[in-house]
């Protein structure tokens, strides 16, 4: 699992709302002075992330959270949401190359096509199969481990 720790903002019924601080090792590199990353970081700045996530347990205001979502669920996604485009574009590609006597406009206008149709397809079977493995679970609250079986 990966944990990442969180403060609620606000709690409605089952629905809770967190905010979730970015940490950034960069400052722990000796190179962090020079580094392309950590001047990037640097000018972006520190931006915290809002999420919306559903739970059973006695949650208030200010409570010190950890967070975890399943690794093998975000490696799946991560596959396919990159993966999937990708193969489309050169499926595509290669059909129109075939089909289209080496015409350029054609195979581009075809793998411009099928990426926009695997970025389209990737997101109906992310919501549709791996939507309920991306929600985070509520894994402490102030430091305490929850018993969940």
């Amino acid at each position: 699992m990966i944990h990442e720790q969180a403060t609620v903002l606000a709690v409605n019924g089952k629905h809770v709302e967190i905010e979730v601080q970015r940490e950034s090792s960069c400052g722990d590199c000796s190179l962090s002075k020079s580094c392309g990353i950590g001047a990037l970081g640097r000018l972006l700045g520190r931006r915290d992330k809002l999420i919306i996530t559903n739970s059973e347990l006695n949650l208030k205001r200010g409570d010190h959270i950890l967070l975890g979502i399943a690794e093998r669920g975000l490696l799946s996604v991560s596959l396919l949401v990159y993966g999937l485009p990708l193969l489309m574009l050169f499926v595509a590609a290669m059909i129109a190359h075939s089909f289209s006597d080496s015409s350029e406009i054609a195979v581009t206008i075809s793998a411009v096509v099928g990426f926009l149709g695997g970025l389209y397809l990737s997101s109906i079977l992310v919501d549709k199969r791996y939507a309920a493995q991306l929600n985070p679970q509520v894994l402490q609250v102030n430091n305490e481990p929850i018993n969940r079986f």
